[in-house]
């Protein structure tokens, strides 16, 4: 069996997730250490609660955590499930990844499929870490999206997939829609709605995939996250309330602030996977 023969093959497909597992260790770090300022290399993996250096036995993805209970083995203390789910994610991510772009590719040339499958990870990667940050501190950090725009868009030359005009609008677009948007309700209400941050998203997003994903994105991202925020700002309202309050007392939703970059970075992921089906829908739609 030749190397390209391999790269076809379910075993590859495997070690590429748990090529995953292993960088998603690395994003649960980034995760933890970026919003408080902190390293991401030094010092090395250490329990928060007893500051006892991980042992390497005990820093192998999903392994350690379920041999370890989801227990620091020096304190006993119990760590967050979302390291191991992190880890899983990354994992499954880095599989789809290979197999679309490489596994199922044979008709492109090795290098190409091997450069498709390293761009369009890392792109995943970096949404995961987004999001996950997004999720904890209703922040962006610069410190990821600034670099990651061009560092970004000068890998995907490799590649060899959105023209690099494509992707240089949608680096551009994807931040002024945002920008545009965000300006506009504050001068009309005089509150901040969309955040900057999530225009610096888009621009990674469409570095890499193009101005063609930007609508698709900010579309999806906004159907699904009014489907999941509005019932659960909801609850959350009747719940903050005290029984003997009227409904007025209640903050209104529209002014309860809610992360938008993980919406952004699952419609960014199901465009990266589905983007043919999605044109070819919005085709049929328009009757083109």
């Amino acid at each position: 069996m030749d190397a390209s023969d391999w790269l076809n093959s379910p075993v590859a497909v495997i070690t590429a997730g748990l090529f995953g597992a292993v960088w998603g260790s690395f994003f649960n770090v980034c995760i933890a250490r970026i919003p408080l300022g902190k390293s991401v290399v030094h010092p090395g993996s250490h329990c928060f609660a007893c500051n006892q250096p991980v042992r390497a036995y005990d820093n192998v993805p999903l392994l350690s955590y379920l041999l370890l209970r989801g227990r620091c083995r020096s304190c006993g203390v119990r760590f967050s499930p979302r390291y191991l789910l992190v880890e899983v994610l990354s994992g499954v991510l880095a599989a789809l990844v290979f197999w679309q772009f490489v596994a199922a590719a044979p008709e492109v040339p090795t290098a190409i499929r091997l450069a498709r499958f390293a761009v369009y990870f890392a792109l995943a990667g970096v949404l995961v870490v987004l999001s996950l940050i997004d999720l904890d501190t209703k922040r962006l950090p610069d410190i990821i999206t600034l670099p990651a725009v061009p560092v970004l868009f000068l890998a995907a030359f490799g590649a060899q997939d959105v023209p690099w005009i494509e992707r240089g609008i949608g680096a551009v677009a994807g931040y002024v829609v945002v920008r545009v948007i965000a300006d506009g309700y504050y001068y009309l209400t005089g509150r901040e709605g969309l955040g900057l941050g999530d225009g610096k998203l888009l621009a990674v997003v469409g570095a890499v995939l193009g101005w063609r994903a930007i609508p698709v994105v900010i579309f999806g991202a906004s159907f699904v996250g009014i489907a999941v925020s509005v019932p659960l700002l909801l609850a959350q309202r009747r719940n903050a309330v005290p029984e003997p309050a009227t409904a007025e007392d209640a903050p209104p939703v529209r002014h309860t602030e809610v992360p938008f970059g993980p919406f952004l970075s699952l419609s960014a992921l199901v465009y990266l996977f589905c983007r043919d089906r999605l044109w070819a829908w919005a085709m049929r739609l328009v009757g083109a």
